[in-house]
């Protein structure tokens, strides 16, 4: 499902979600808590991994509201040292999908860039980009994935909605 070349491209960046609905942007999402771990490893490898959960219960690090995400819903390995993304379900009942395959439940599954994760039934979409550091907290003109990109040639109705996201995105760092 992934590559190890996609996992060291994204991990040379700070690696994001971009959360997606309706095909607008509501925000991103950074997966590294620790900014110093960014481009700095350390001898003991294993003191870099993250661990990120997500699911509906206050404690998880990344609380959401659908009521098919499970209280533990997923978890997100990330260590900069071995330039590796991960997740892993934790048996949640309505599952989660990686790039619209459904993944085993305790399975480490390895994301590269541009994967997308969607969790249990809810319509929001996780799609995993890598931030440069230089561009990861500026606020005056924030990242937007070239995928979201204006394109000519697009419908008058679907421009502004593409500005709307882009708006949206803008709010989010604000």
């Amino acid at each position: 499902m992934a590559d190890n070349n996609g996992g060291q491209q994204i991990m040379n960046k700070i690696p994001q979600f971009t959360v997606i609905k309706n095909g607008s942007i509501l925000k991103n999402i950074f997966l590294l808590s620790k900014q110093s771990t960014v481009g700095n490893s350390s001898p003991n490898r294993e003191s870099d991994k993250e661990i990120l959960l997500f699911g509906r219960h206050p404690e998880c690090h990344i609380t959401l509201e659908h009521p098919s995400i499970s209280r533990y819903h997923l978890r997100i390995h990330s260590n900069p040292s071995s330039h590796m993304i991960s997740v892993i379900d934790l048996s949640s009942v309505h599952g989660t999908w990686v790039s619209g395959k459904r993944i085993e439940p305790g399975v480490n599954v390895v994301l590269k860039e541009g994967d997308k994760v969607k969790i249990g039934a809810s319509s929001r979409v996780y799609e995993l980009h890598g931030v440069p550091c230089s561009r990861a907290y500026d606020v005056g003109e924030p990242l937007v994935p070239a995928v979201y990109t204006i394109k000519e040639g697009q419908e008058e109705e679907e421009m502004n909605q593409v500005v709307v996201s882009i708006f949206l995105l803008c709010c989010t760092f604000v």
